[in-house]
């Protein structure tokens, strides 16, 4: 994959996205429509499920709201058989695959070229150089979800060093090693870390804690491939003195969004697609401040295009105007995706993250992990890996997140916990903090 930087081809995308960047409404419309165009004449032909839609529908696309003319699409349907999704005659073999993490319980193989990974690169180098930030020069930190080699783990070195670059492991944090990763980071000096919320986030909660001043000096905090609640950033952010960047994106890549030096706020680049806000009745969301589910359509995968696919995640709705002057979409933030809340006794969806995410009115001392389970409409369980203690202090741990979780949550919950002794995280290394076993709508 390295080799990949040096083509002339994706020299030429990181060139276009610099440029592009501050285009016109007006010239980001026109492109968009070209795009759009352009896919539907793909898949029409080339792609099986398409095909047989469009056979006996006499459909052109001559402007961006055409786009509606498409179906709907998500998980599920595409499950049922990849090959209608896939570009008629292609070799799997020949293919690069990569599979989302399954947090709503439906991980989904992606099937993508050359030609979509030169893209997908050229963006990481596009949003990282706003801020001034290069990952061939740069020292940084990825803490990710990599394995390290067992005959490190062994020696309890829970890292390893390639390049510019040292790779943490974030399989081995707890109270008596996040020193000892400390000391590394601050002997190593890097400039930035690359992470997930879940993967830094038991790191920062040790040096709240102990109120440790780790003087670090690292700029830059990216993390993707997670939700960020408000709590989770303020945390990270105040342990370790640095600013937080938060990029949206997701295993299929249909949709790549990042903040600017002017904003928190999510700049949707229209270069790699449209993204549609839409509520539960399909409809599209046009008022700022309203909230609904994210609908993408890729312009760069050709062996496995995604049109109006429903991605799960829910974003808050934002004018599209900064002071940084990308007109791009953009979103106040990704607000989870609908498997993130959870359902009272009356059948309400209220959002978890805001509960447990909430350092100010409850402490999680003394809990190493945690997730939360619901499998019936107003009772969840809070399963709990606690640090070593003493029965005694366990079940009075536990009592106290009962209690803590059951006022912020109200009355119209019964909390339950479980004290257990692992946590399972996703294939990739994803941490789900709630486990719904409930089907949930918009």
């Amino acid at each position: 994959m390295n080799s990949l930087y040096n083509l002339g081809s994706f020299k030429k995308r990181v060139k276009f996205l610099q440029k592009s960047q501050y285009w016109s409404e007006k010239k980001i419309s026109s492109y968009q429509l070209s795009q759009l165009k352009k896919i539907f004449n793909h898949v029409k032909k080339n792609v099986p499920f398409y095909n047989e839609f469009f056979k006996k529908k006499n459909i052109r696309i001559e402007k961006l709201e055409d786009l509606r003319k498409f179906p709907i699409i998500d998980k599920k349907i595409i499950q049922k058989d990849y090959n209608q999704f896939l570009v008629k005659g292609v070799n799997k073999k020949k293919l690069i695959h990569r599979t989302t993490g399954g947090s709503t319980a439906t991980p989904l193989t992606v099937w993508s070229d050359m030609n979509f990974q030169i893209k997908d690169k050229a963006n990481t180098i596009h949003y990282m150089s706003v801020f001034n930030l290069n990952i061939f020069k740069d020292k940084s930190v990825r803490l990710y979800g990599d394995k390290i080699p067992k005959k490190l783990i062994e020696k309890k070195i829970y890292w390893k060093k390639e390049k510019n670059k040292l790779i943490m492991s974030c399989y081995h944090i707890n109270r008596k090693t996040f020193r000892t990763y400390i000391k590394v980071l601050k002997n190593f000096k890097p400039k930035y870390i690359h992470t997930r919320a879940s993967a830094i986030f038991p790191l920062a909660k040790y040096i709240s804690e102990d109120n440790l001043n780790v003087n670090l000096n690292i700029k830059y905090i990216i993390n993707d491939g997670e939700y960020l609640t408000l709590g989770q950033r303020t945390l990270i952010e105040n342990s370790f003195n640095s600013k937080l960047i938060n990029i949206y994106g997701h295993t299929e890549g249909a949709l790549v969004g990042y903040p600017c030096n002017k904003t928190k706020k999510l700049h949707i680049m229209p270069q790699n697609g449209i993204i549609e806000i839409l509520d539960k009745r399909g409809k599209k969301i046009s008022k700022d401040g309203k909230k609904g589910e994210i609908v993408a359509t890729g312009f760069n995968n050709y062996i496995f295009p995604l049109i109006r696919y429903k991605t799960g995640d829910i974003g808050v709705k934002s004018k599209n105007y900064c002071l940084c002057k990308r007109n791009y979409p953009m979103l106040t933030e990704v607000e989870g995706r609908i498997q993130d809340y959870i359902i009272d006794k009356k059948k309400n969806k209220i959002p978890l993250a805001p509960a447990i995410f909430n350092y100010n009115d409850m402490s999680w001392k003394g809990v190493q992990e945690f997730k939360i389970l619901q499998k019936k409409i107003g009772i969840i369980t809070v399963l709990l890996k606690l640090e070593q203690k003493s029965a005694t202090e366990k079940k009075k741990l536990s009592k106290y997140i009962k209690l803590k979780i059951g006022q912020l949550l109200g009355k119209n919950f019964n909390v339950k916990t479980n004290v257990v002794e692992k946590l399972k995280k996703s294939k990739i290394g994803k941490y789900r903090y709630l486990d719904q076993k409930l089907k949930l709508n918009l």
